[in-house]
């Protein structure tokens, strides 16, 4: 059986026995029913991750002696940051639930003219823990030890205006497919993915000015949840860890 991973949101060092947080010791008293002396790996976001036992679970918590460290992070060698429109109901989050396991490096929420999603004050910060937690998870799965980087939402113009990258991509539908993977490999690539009515013609005539191509990948439509999935499985396999 596959041994746990789980992200603890505290200092972890070799040879320390510590108390799991209380999500941590629920999972795995709880959904995993791990007993003393069961394997666990625990990570936080540092790098790397910790190899351990199960020394005792309390009602209140598990404890776990850190036995020795690993220093693979299973980061992709390509810097890739995500500028995704938020979308209606489950889409945003399995946007970013498989773009972390596909080794995004960052994600930053958009707004654009045909967003309909809105949220604002106490609204969005239960979702921005939510979709924390969801990246946490993804992470804990694909054996990531860092978890990407969750900006703020932000303006697509403005997002466009003020993101560095070697590479800046629009993704919106033209009349002749391009192949934008027919260059050096960069370092960095940042690309910004519309909502289910797409980016209108001026906010891609805008984001052209602050640097961005606009690409458009074979004859058909992607729905906004499935274009981040494609477009990371190519940047992986062109100029990432798929090579």
């Amino acid at each position: 059986m596959r041994t746990p991973r789980i992200f603890q949101d505290m200092p972890l060092i070799e040879g320390n026995t510590i108390a799991m947080n209380d999500s941590g010791s629920h999972h795995l008293s709880k959904v995993l029913r791990k007993s003393a002396g069961d394997p666990v790996i625990l990570f936080n976001g540092t790098g790397g991750e910790y190899h351990g036992l199960i020394e005792a679970i309390t009602p209140k918590s598990v404890q776990v002696s850190l036995d020795f460290f690993v220093e693979p992070d299973r980061a992709a060698p390509l810097h890739l940051h995500l500028g995704q429109v938020m979308g209606k109901g489950d889409h945003m989050d399995y946007a970013l639930q498989k773009s972390v396991e596909l080794g995004v490096s960052e994600i930053t929420p958009l707004l654009s003219h045909h967003c309909e999603v809105r949220l604002k004050g106490a609204r969005l910060t239960k979702k921005m823990e939510q979709w924390r937690h969801l990246m946490i998870s993804a992470c804990e799965q694909s054996g990531l030890n860092i978890v990407p980087t969750l900006n703020p939402p932000l303006p697509l113009l403005q997002w466009a205006e003020q993101v560095e990258a070697d590479r800046k991509w629009i993704l919106h539908t033209e009349d002749l497919p391009s192949n934008p993977f027919a260059q050096d490999a960069p370092e960095s690539v940042c690309f910004a993915v519309g909502p289910e009515g797409g980016f209108s013609d001026e906010e891609v005539e805008q984001a052209k000015d602050f640097g961005f191509d606009c690409i458009t990948l074979g004859p058909r439509v992607w729905r906004t949840e499935t274009a981040p999935v494609v477009l990371l499985s190519l940047l992986q396999l062109t100029w990432g860890d798929f090579r």
